[in-house]
């Protein structure tokens, strides 16, 4: 790291910072499971079709109107889709959300918002090598 950012890292008021190689991020397997078990957050949204049958329509946040349901479906202490029924399902509206393994390559799709900082850190690394290339993350606290 350059001396202006490990400066700033040191100065920064949020949980940590860590840093990943470009040979790290590309031997990442991103079809792997990112939980052990169903996730807390994240479901498997479906919509039904007009024929009937569900079409995934990919990970999403259990929308706030659905944790009552939840609740009452499969109790109190189990609103958080990791402690729903392996089978367990909710609806609203024409939509189905069911719990979910996520991959890595749910949390970040190949031609997503992160697709130009892979071009790019490809592309240094060419220049300069795999380890010599690092993206830097914070986590705020």
């Amino acid at each position: 790291m350059s001396d202006t950012v490990r400066r700033d890292a040191d100065d920064f008021e949020g949980h940590s910072h860590s840093w990943f190689s470009w040979r790290e991020l590309s031997a990442v397997d991103w079809n792997a499971p990112c939980t052990d078990g169903p996730s807390r957050y994240w479901v498997r949204r479906w919509s039904r079709t007009h024929e009937g049958s569900l079409l995934p329509e990919g990970l999403a946040a259990l929308p706030d109107e659905l944790y009552d349901s939840a609740a009452a479906k499969f109790g109190e202490g189990n609103i958080a889709p990791s402690r729903w029924p392996a089978d367990g399902e909710l609806l609203l509206g024409n939509e189905v959300y069911r719990p979910v393994v996520p991959a890595y390559r749910d949390l970040v799709p190949t031609d997503g918002p992160w697709q130009p900082v892979w071009n790019v850190m490809g592309t240094l690394s060419e220049l300069h090598g795999e380890d010599n290339v690092r993206l830097v993350v914070w986590f705020g606290g």
